[in-house]
């Protein structure tokens, strides 16, 4: 599995240890979700607001900035034996949302990459039940990584 991390934000500092904690977070959801054969590349961006709500209007019609954007790049043919995925999260949307749950920005950050990873593996939350579904399995994946709130 081959990840990229490129921070294009400056609202929070990012240190080599939450690089670090997105590697593992990616490798647990990826492992947790019966991937041990496939090979991946995910690249995922820190950005701010203000990038968020551009690619949020570019790509899905929504003018405002959102905590995460999730893309599969994957070629939709049978033949393909790798992932390729994009996966956009706003630090900005991180710091803010931290300060309102009474967690830390680093936790928020880390929930927006696996909840992001999760979307690329077929997991939807548009519904309530989906949602808490979704919820639940990130919550256990970060807890499992020893990322608390």
């Amino acid at each position: 599995m081959n990840i990229a991390i490129k921070n294009l934000q400056n609202k929070i500092t990012v240190s080599r240890r939450i690089l670090s904690e997105i590697k593992k977070v990616i490798r647990k959801t990826w492992k947790s979700q019966g991937y041990t054969n496939k090979e991946a590349e995910i690249t995922v961006c820190l950005a701010n607001n203000r990038r968020m709500r551009r690619l949020n209007l570019r790509y899905l019609g929504k003018d405002k900035p959102t905590d995460v954007l999730a893309f599969d790049l994957t070629a939709k043919d049978k033949t393909h034996t790798r992932l390729i995925a994009d996966i956009i999260v706003s630090a900005e949307t991180a710091a803010a949302n931290a300060r309102r749950f009474k967690t830390n920005a680093s936790y928020e950050l880390l929930l927006y990459v696996v909840h992001g990873l999760l979307h690329i593996l077929g997991y939807d939350d548009k519904g309530l039940r989906q949602r808490k579904i979704m919820q639940a399995k990130a919550a256990r994946i970060l807890e499992s990584c020893h990322v608390h709130p």
